[in-house]
């Protein structure tokens, strides 16, 4: 979902009200046609154009058409305007709960807009429409919106979770989804079905529904893969950052077992333009670097990373 630029909705207010206007002199000509009040002006001798009452019908026409144009355009703007205060209102609160799931996680590294960006990247590697690209961009800062119900003995703890206190981590898919559930803006279903679904993985092996193959909807499988590589290259409480190499060899290495190929395919391509996002967050917010060096990653750490 994205916010039109200035000239773009003035070319489509002047478009509208142009073709409105044409619409109107098109249906003056036909009902001239019908009414034989044309052909004086088309045939010869060309008799109306001598004639101060078909001038004044024809000054009369164009006038109005001048004035319907003015009319139509000035509406168009307005409702335009209206729509994208409101398109604007609606970012604006995706973007705030995505900053509330930052701060109730203890992260505000810019974690969420980094998913929202590299997804979208990864959608327009796979072909996806623009207009999918955007909503996709926006709805993936929420997909972890459901650990604002997760308590803070869980969300916080440094060490390894227990089974227990993974089973209760789990649900934050689950509470993300009922958060979001029974909205009629297309972000939020988007995010709601991205919330319920990026830890289902390409085996059947994740969770809540054990989801596998094409039954995850694309979206959740691209959040997957762009979550768990900047899970992976950042520093957590619980966890020290991998490298890039490490994390791009663990994705290819999981890649139709964990995550949809074609998007761990198509990820990979788009790596350069992806880690950038870790450097120069949007805005020209400086965010922490995706990645940095650290030793050789052990099991304990995938676990970590790929469950929570």
């Amino acid at each position: 979902m994205r916010v039109r630029s200035e000239g773009r909705a003035k070319s489509n207010a002047f478009k509208t009200s142009f073709l409105i206007t044409l619409a109107y002199l098109f249906f003056a000509l036909l009902w001239g046609l019908a009414r034989n009040k044309v052909q004086p002006f088309l045939e010869p001798p060309y008799s109306a154009w001598d004639d101060p009452v078909w001038i004044e019908a024809a000054t009369y026409i164009l006038a109005t058409s001048v004035l319907l144009f003015a009319f139509v355009h000035h509406l168009v703007k307005a409702i335009d305007r209206h729509h994208q205060e409101s398109l604007k209102a609606k970012l604006d609160l995706v973007n705030r709960l995505a900053l509330a799931a930052e701060f109730r996680d203890g992260m505000r590294n810019g974690h969420n807009m980094r998913i929202g960006q590299g997804s979208g990247i990864v959608a327009r590697k796979l072909g996806l429409p623009e207009t999918r690209v955007q909503v996709l961009s926006q709805a993936s800062m929420l997909h972890d919106i459901g650990k604002i119900g997760i308590p803070d003995s869980v969300l916080s703890k440094a060490g390894p979770l227990t089974p227990e206190e993974r089973s209760v981590m789990e649900k934050h898919t689950e509470y993300g989804a009922n958060l979001l559930e029974g909205s009629d803006l297309e972000v939020l279903q988007v995010a709601r079905a991205i919330a319920l679904t990026h830890h289902e993985r390409w085996d059947g092996s994740g969770y809540p529904a054990g989801l596998a193959g094409e039954r995850i909807p694309l979206e959740g499988r691209i959040v997957a893969v762009c979550d768990v590589f900047d899970a992976l290259t950042s520093e957590r409480t619980y966890k020290r950052a991998w490298t890039i190499d490490e994390a791009r060899t663990y994705l290819a290495e999981q890649a139709g077992r964990l995550f949809d190929p074609e998007v761990v395919a198509a990820f990979i391509e788009s790596l350069d333009e992806i880690v950038a996002l870790g450097v120069n967050g949007e805005a020209g917010q400086a965010a922490p670097a995706m990645a940095v060096v650290s030793a050789q990653p052990n099991q304990e750490d995938r676990y970590s990373v790929i469950g929570g």
